[in-house]
Parts: C-alpha cells; sequence; structure tokens
C-alpha cells in the first residue's frame, strides 16, 4: 500500500510539472543522473568536506566499485597514490584553491578493489556564493582509450579512404604482395598504367586478374570514366557481339537502338576477361576495333569512333591457346606489345602469411569474430600446398572457418576449417598404414600414403631395392639398411653415397600434376618417372629443411650459368626467362 501511495503521488507530482512546465528538484536530479551515467568518461563528484557524494557508472566499470557502498566515504577512504604519484588528494587541493586542475596523467589505487589505474583526469570546482561547494572529476582510462582510438582509426581507414568512385573497388593499395615477382608485377602494372597501350594480362584462375585490371584503370588518365567488366566465358556467343558493338532498331527482331560497351566505356576502360574463351570469329572484329578505334552496331552502316582503354585477361598461357585454337594469333600479337604476367600464389609463398593477416582482419569484422592468428602447424602446411586455386583459394579456405565454426576462436587451427578444405591439408600416411601411394587432394605436392604395402623401384646398376612397407618397422630397419649404392638413379636425392649437401640434389623437381621438367640448361636424363613413391623413384625426402635445398640449388643454377656467359647479366635473364631486374635481386640475395 505504502508503494502504491508512492507512485500515485509521484504520478501526480510529474501531471503537476508536466501541465505547469515545471521540475522539482527530485527530478532534475534524476535527469542530471541519467545523463552523467550515459556518459563514457567516469564522473567522481565529492562535496565541500571532499567525501564522495556521486559515482557514474563509467566510473564503476573503470574502477571496480559499487557506486551505493562508496556514497559519503572521503576520497582518501577510497583511493590511495602510487610512488609515482602525489601523496594527497588532487580533490583537497581543488577543494581548498577553487583552481581546476588541467588534464593531467594520474595513477591511483582503488582500495576496495585492489586495481592500479593509469588514468588522464580532469579536475574542476563547483563555485557557488565565492565559495567551493563541490568538485568533480573527469577520468579516461589508458586502456580503454587506446581501443577507443584503434576503432577510430578503423573507421577512419573504412570510411575517408579515397575510394573510386567509377564502378570499381580496388587500386593499386588494394594489392598485397612482398615476392620480388609479384612486386615487380605492380611496378611493371604502374608503368603501364601511365600510358594507353592496349593490355594482356595473363595469370592463373584466382590470381587477381580483375584486381589488377581495376587498379591500372585507377591509376590512368582513364580514371574518371567507367570501368566495364565483361567475363566472355559466362556470355553465351550469341549475345557476345551485340553486347559489344550495339544494335539499331529493326537490325533484326525485336532489336532497339542500344550502345554497345565499346560506346558505353567512353572515356573509360573496358576489361574483357578470359577472351580464350570467346569465339574465333569474334576475336576478328575485337581486333579490327583495335586497331582501327571504330566500332559499327549491328545492323547500321555508320562507323562511330571510340576512345576507351581495352584491357584482355587470359587464364591460360597464351601461346598454348593460340595452338588450341583458342585465341586468334594475329590478336595475340597486337596485344603482346605489353603482356603482365601475374605470378601464381605457389610461386610466390612467403606472401601466404600476409595474405592470411589481411583475410582474418576482413573476417573478423565481417562475421564478428576475434581471431588474432594463425596456428604455426596449420601455417606450415599452407606454406606446403600447391594452392591451385591461388588467392582465391586460400581465402576461401580461410573463411570456411568462420562459416562453421560455432565458438570464438583466437587462434585459427586445421580443425577449425570446414571438413572439405581439411582434407587438403591432411598429413602424408594418414589415411593408411603403407606404402601404395595415391595422389592427395588438389594441388598436393605430396602424395597421400593409404593400403597395405608398396614397393620401390628398381635400383641403380641393376642393384634391386628392397621392397618398402611404409607402416612397418621392417620398413624403416631395410631403409635404414640400404646401401647407397642401392639409390635408384631416378631418385629425388643424390645418388652421392651419404651425401647431405643441398648442392647435390638433382636437377629436376616434380612439377603440378605428375609433369617432371628439367631447369633451363639442365640435362633431362634423370628425370624421375613419376610422384615419390611410386615405382621408378625412392620416396625418401631430402633430410634439410625445402627452402634451404631450393635456395641452395637456386644459386648454384645462377652462378653456372652467369659463369657461362661471362657474368653478361642480361644474357643470363633471357636464359633464365626471368626478367633482368629479377635476376639482380637474386644476384644480390645470395651474394653471386
Amino acid at each position: 500500500m505504502q508503494n502504491e501511495t508512492e507512485a500515485r503521488a509521484g504520478e501526480r507530482e510529474v501531471d503537476r510539472a508536466g501541465s505547469g512546465m515545471e521540475y522539482t528538484p527530485e527530478m532534475m536530479n534524476r535527469i542530471y543522473e541519467a545523463v552523467l551515467n550515459q556518459v563514457e568518461e567516469a564522473v567522481v563528484i565529492s562535496d565541500d568536506e571532499n567525501k564522495v557524494i556521486f559515482i557514474n557508472r563509467a566510473a564503476e566499470v573503470i574502477e571496480g566499485v559499487d557506486a551505493k557502498k562508496s556514497l559519503h566515504k572521503s576520497m582518501e577512504e577510497l583511493y590511495c597514490p602510487t610512488e609515482n604519484t602525489p601523496k594527497h588528494s588532487r580533490h583537497a587541493i581543488v577543494l581548498n584553491t577553487g583552481i581546476a586542475a588541467n588534464e593531467y596523467f594520474n595513477q591511483y589505487v582503488v582500495k576496495e578493489s585492489h586495481k592500479v589505474l593509469n588514468v588522464i583526469e580532469r579536475m574542476f570546482p563547483v563555485n557557488y556564493k565565492n565559495r567551493t561547494v563541490a568538485v568533480y572529476s573527469l577520468i579516461k582510462n589508458l586502456p580503454v582509450m587506446k581501443k577507443t582510438m584503434e576503432q577510430s582509426l578503423e573507421l577512419y581507414t573504412h570510411f575517408e579512404e579515397e575510394k573510386p568512385r567509377n564502378g570499381t573497388k580496388y587500386t593499386f593499395s588494394s594489392i598485397l604482395g612482398n615476392d620480388i615477382n609479384f612486386v615487380e608485377a605492380i611496378s611493371n602494372a604502374k608503368h603501364v598504367a601511365q600510358n594507353q597501350t592496349n593490355v594482356l594480362i595473363y595469370g592463373e584462375t584466382g590470381t587477381g586478374k580483375e584486381l589488377f585490371a581495376q587498379s591500372i584503370h585507377n591509376y590512368s588518365v582513364f580514371q574518371n570514366g567507367p570501368f566495364i567488366s565483361v567475363n566472355c566465358a559466362a556470355i553465351p556467343a550469341t549475345l557476345l557481339e551485340s553486347m559489344f558493338f550495339g544494335t539499331v532498331k529493326g537490325s533484326y527482331t525485336g532489336a532497339n537502338n542500344m550502345a554497345g560497351l565499346f560506346e558505353q566505356a567512353e572515356n573509360g576502360t573496358l576489361f574483357l576477361d578470359e577472351i580464350n574463351s570467346m569465339d574465333i570469329a569474334l576475336q576478328a572484329k575485337l581486333l579490327k576495333v583495335i586497331e582501327n578505334k571504330t566500332v559499327r552496331r549491328i545492323g547500321s552502316e555508320k562507323e562511330l569512333a571510340i576512345n576507351c582503354r581495352i584491357l584482355c585477361a587470359l587464364n591460360e598461357d597464351p601461346l598454348e591457346c593460340i595452338e588450341n585454337g583458342k585465341l586468334r594469333r594475329d590478336l595475340y600479337y597486337r596485344l603482346s606489345s605489353c603482356i603482365l604476367h601475374i605470378p601464381p600464389l605457389r610461386s610466390r609463398k612467403s606472401d601466404i602469411p600476409l595474405l592470411c593477416g589481411c583475410f582474418i582482419t576482413r573476417f573478423n569484422r565481417e562475421y564478428g569474430q576475434h581471431i588474432r592468428r594463425i596456428d604455426s602447424g596449420l601455417m606450415e602446411r599452407f606454406l606446403r600446398y600447391q594452392w591451385p586455386g591461388n588467392v582465391r583459394e586460400l581465402q576461401h579456405v580461410v573463411e570456411s572457418a568462420y562459416s562453421v565454426s560455432e565458438q570464438n576462436l583466437d587462434v585459427l587451427r586445421l580443425e577449425h576449417i570446414s571438413p572439405y578444405y581439411r582434407s587438403f591439408f591432411a598429413e602424408p600416411g594418414a589415411a593408411g598404414t603403407a606404402g601404395t601411394a595415391e595422389p592427395g587432394p588438389p594441388g598436393s605436392a605430396v602424395p597421400v600414403a593409404a593400403g597395405t604395402a608398396g614397393t620401390a623401384g628398381p635400383g641403380a646398376a641393376g642393384a634391386a631395392a628392397a621392397p618398402i612397407a611404409a607402416g612397418t618397422v621392417e620398413a624403416a630397419a631395410s631403409m635404414a639398411a640400404a646401401p647407397a649404392a642401392s639409390q635408384p638413379v631416378d631418385s629425388p636425392i643424390s645418388s652421392a653415397a651419404g651425401s647431405t649437401d643441398p648442392m647435390d640434389f638433382p636437377t629436376t623437381f616434380p612439377a603440378a600434376q605428375g609433369d617432371f621438367r628439367a631447369l633451363p640448361g639442365e640435362p633431362t636424363a634423370h628425370r624421375p618417372g613419376g610422384f615419390p613413391g611410386s615405382p621408378g623413384q625412392s620416396p625418401e625426402l631430402p633430410p634439410i629443411p625445402l627452402k634451404e635445398a631450393m635456395d641452395a640449388y637456386e644459386k648454384s643454377i645462377l652462378a653456372a650459368t652467369l659463369a657461362r656467359l661471362g657474368g653478361n647479366v642480361s644474357a643470363a635473364a633471357r636464359e633464365l626467362m626471368i626478367t633482368r631486374q629479377a635476376l639482380q635481386h637474386k644476384i644480390k640475395k645470395y651474394g653471386l
């Protein structure tokens, strides 16, 4: 009954106040308290006796105290200074002097929670009739400030960075990579962007051809014009011609006056992706447009001048496309004055950690997760994998962990990846107990052992190698006891007895899908007959880290080539089929 009476009295008080637009002191106190409790800074108010009369919610959180229990206690009862701060209460100083304390660093201990706080604090007096009646502090916790600043910087970067408004999303600043060949590709693309020549971009699926195309557009004089991207493989050949050249009304049933893509891209860029999927007859018409800079709509007799840049892209080797009849030779020669090659991810694996960090930051924001890093074991598997789908595949693998995980992760591990992708990174031998080697997942350079037994190929000089059962003690014993002379001729291990020198490794290494090729200028007599573990090849791996072996082997090839050509860097670069800039970098890297 008492509560009901008080509630009704409160309602009548509000009614009276509302009708006369007058607020009682109690109502004003409620308003002030509500406002102060929403302030992010901690607010502590003391009275003329230096006793606490108000602590807001932010102060409760930062200091770990109960506001109700702290009321009417002196500042000295609640807080004490540290050895780094003065031994007297700053509230008392402001109370006695009536002078505000500007923003300063303060460190103090909260007695109730035993917290040591590092804060930025401001302190102000409340003066009434020439007398200080209260003092209030505005407190910012340094760790909270740091987090807020990071969030603000992230928001600024997200919203305020210069973003193209011409139908594109990417610029050269969007491209990540530190590998020398990849950096060189970016540098070449920037040089190409400055002129108006047409460009042929060659790169495997998932390497970022459109990212390069958009970046070239945004770095060129055409950046204020439209960027139009067309995937030639996704559009039927019967529609491509009308899309490219446009139509006039009556040219065929249902045709209307419509501008083609060349006209729509006026003063901009037209990007033709996968032109090797375009009909050969249409490629001839494209060649004419590139050469004459004019276009004729279907059903029209009038030639229209165009002013747009044309970028073309291939996901296969251009010369192979020509041989297979997918690309006109004359179109290739028209575009070959400027060809940009984007290296596949397997040739720039040093960039994988950088790309993973970028994807984690992006997906943390999109999925509301807080993953900090990738487990070192999983990263090692990433570095061993061949990535046939390149950067796009890496992105999908990382994102799969966010899609299937139901828990808040801190470190991304193999078990967090979706089962489909997880199988790609299984350790060799996980599927069985011994020797019969079966191909691993797509892109894997390491076969997955399965079954129960297997055999090694015949040994060199007619010496037969002992059968190997990969999952048994007998197999290990036979491998340890086998003399070096019984190594097969086509083994990936040096035939030198007991040699572990990386310089002694053979000149052939397995490429994708079992294709073994000798490097330029090297003999092919010892070309292996198949994957490690298959007949004709020993399953042993080099006893030193792969990167060290590959670096040592590359150094030996470079040194031999330079010596043979008398130190002529340009000639060596041509023979090794790399750019002169890349060769100069490797010479400096290896101290040749």
